[in-house]
């Protein structure tokens, strides 16, 4: 593998591979020093990305803009770049906090200046968020993240309404918690996914590396990579079961792989996934389950077509509304 500014360099193009991003983050970690000259390298390839091909585009003026925009960080609220489907987004002003800023502070001393930053996707997106701690957070559909402008304390803590997937960088002194509706889960550094709609029944927590520690108002409890679970939102109750977690996080690569699903909450991610709205009868399709392998870059006709493998349905497609009804069975009559 190359040396660390050949990774930088490659990183920053978004050509690096995932073992050079590792190699990357610990190496940020431990030079706490370098941070701010990269992200600083970084959030100006990235304005490029966004303005090179504007007529007026300057890399001398955009330079100056960002750069000006840093120093000011301190004092603005949240900055986020437009919208890219299944783009990178870099938070800028959070990102900057941490940079001016000492890593950790003293939590007297600035719980006054501590603001939470919110990030939302819409539908029909998937955006990444890149703490400068290493840690890197996938943002799936229809989701928001809360991140406090300044970490103090002893603690990183997020707050998550709909699902994400979390690569912690590893920090003993300061253990990683994401907070959803019910439940609190504690990570020193791990990889996991969590689904958490507040129109879904059910909290879902599956652990791909590490170990975390899920809190709720009846206890606490560790699970092991390959484990899922799963909170129900009414009763309070938490069940556990081995899953293949690669079946739960592939929406960050861009497809969704549905094993036994229940059809409904399929339906519903397929509403967040292309950003339409499903039309249909829940009494036709409850009790069913549905398996098969979705992608972004098809369109929702292709979901419908391997819906109707299994189902007999037929639909209609207007814009952005999609009208599905299962086909009824004919009634024998007898001669």
């Amino acid at each position: 593998m190359g040396n660390i500014e050949e990774i930088k360099s490659k990183y920053i193009r978004k050509e690096s591979r995932q073992e050079e991003d590792q190699v990357l983050f610990q190496w940020l970690q431990d030079h706490p020093a370098e941070r701010k000259e990269f992200y600083q390298e970084k959030d100006i390839w990235d304005s490029y990305d966004l303005v090179k091909d504007s007529k007026n585009y300057s890399p001398e003026i955009e330079s100056r803009k960002l750069h000006k925009r840093i120093r000011k960080a301190k004092q603005t609220k949240l900055v986020v770049l437009p919208y890219i489907k299944v783009a990178a987004v870099f938070v800028f002003a959070f990102v900057s906090s941490w940079l001016i800023q000492s890593q950790y502070l003293n939590q007297e001393q600035l719980a006054h200046e501590v603001e939470m930053r919110e990030v939302s996707v819409p539908k029909g997106q998937i955006n990444q968020i890149f703490l400068v701690d290493g840690s890197r957070i996938w943002l799936n559909s229809e989701s928001t993240i809360e991140i406090p402008s300044i970490f103090t304390g002893d603690e990183r803590v997020v707050k998550l309404s709909g699902e994400a997937f979390f690569e912690v960088a590893k920090d003993a002194k300061h253990p990683f918690k994401v907070k959803v509706e019910g439940q609190t889960i504690e990570v020193l550094g791990t990889s996991f996914n969590v689904r958490a709609y507040p129109n879904s029944s059910v909290i879902q927590t599956t652990l791909n590396t590490g170990k975390i520690t899920l809190q709720t108002k009846k206890g606490k409890l560790a699970i092991s990579p390959g484990e899922q679970t799963e909170l129900d939102k009414a009763t309070g109750d938490l069940t556990l079961k081995k899953v293949n977690p690669s079946n739960f996080d592939s929406w960050k690569d861009g497809r969704y792989e549905f094993v036994d699903e229940d059809l409904i909450e399929v339906f519903k991610v397929v509403e967040r996934w292309y950003d339409v709205e499903l039309i249909y009868s829940k009494e036709d399709f409850e009790l069913m389950n549905f398996s098969g392998v979705i992608k972004r870059n098809n369109s929702i006709q292709h979901f419908l077509t391997l819906l109707g493998y299994s189902i007999p349905i037929n639909y209609e497609i207007n814009m952005e509304k999609v009208k599905i009804s299962k086909v009824k069975e004919a009634k024998q009559t007898k001669n």
